[in-house]
């Protein structure tokens, strides 16, 4: 993975770090999104979950899946994969424990309190795929602003999609989803979700003050089968040399 794909994946894994849980009305399902940072080319991404597992598409370079005992990474460029098993990630947990401290590893501390938000519709519609949005205005007391569009007919939203990853890799990631990370203010943002005041809807787009946006762009319920968790026929196997079997 480069670093700019790097970077979207840990950026969303940090956004959904924050994010409170709520039910879905059917569970297996996969949701596409665009995310675009200021100045930064658009990432396509699709989170997956069904049951116990789940799987974050970033474009078509690389798939992460996790299961409650392992997780696989597949680079589609080179075709091939690597997996690594509870013992692993139980080695990468440590690892990550005893660096606390270090800039850009140690987690800060997060008082936000979403008591404090304040939303306004502005009147403001738009179309995402064939819903009808209209946009919710919000600002904290410290000073933080941007806009999510609403949908009153959408199924799913990202507010709905995101907890239910975190829900399927929080406990193999650990504290790998903690600490400064490119999320930014997102990590923030997505506490809105608990605020009182935000108006009855799916979100489907979202744009934070410094211009980032997200948007959903697609969504399909499951069942899905067996060889979608799979490394694809003919990708190598690679090891780790960090983390031998």
């Amino acid at each position: 993975m480069d670093r700019r794909h790097r970077s979207v994946a840990i950026a969303l894994l940090a956004t959904v770090a924050f994010m409170p849980g709520t039910a879905l009305a059917q569970d297996d399902v996969s949701v596409s999104l665009a995310v675009q940072g200021v100045g930064e080319e658009v990432n396509n991404m699709t989170i997956t979950v069904a049951g116990e597992m789940a799987r974050f598409d970033i474009g078509e370079q690389t798939s992460m899946v996790w299961s409650p005992d392992w997780w696989r990474m597949i680079q589609h460029e080179n075709r091939m994969y690597m997996e690594f098993d509870k013992a692993m990630l139980e080695r990468m947990r440590q690892m990550m424990g005893n660096m606390r401290g270090i800039p850009g590893i140690e987690a800060e501390t997060d008082d936000f309190d979403p008591a404090n938000m304040t939303f306004e519709r502005t009147g403001a519609t738009d179309t995402v795929m064939e819903y009808e949005v209209f946009e919710v205005a919000f600002s904290d007391d410290e000073g933080h602003q941007g806009s999510m569009w609403l949908s009153e007919e959408a199924e799913i939203g990202m507010f709905e999609i995101m907890p239910k990853l975190l829900d399927r890799l929080g406990s193999i990631a650990g504290p790998m989803m903690r600490g400064r990370n490119p999320a930014g203010n997102m990590q923030r943002y997505m506490q809105y979700a608990r605020a009182q005041g935000l108006p009855d809807g799916k979100v489907l787009r979202m744009t934070t003050e410094d211009g980032a946006n997200f948007e959903v762009t697609g969504w399909v319920w499951g069942p899905f089968g067996a060889d979608f968790w799979e490394a694809p026929d003919g990708y190598q196997k690679q090891t780790m040399p960090a983390f031998p079997r």
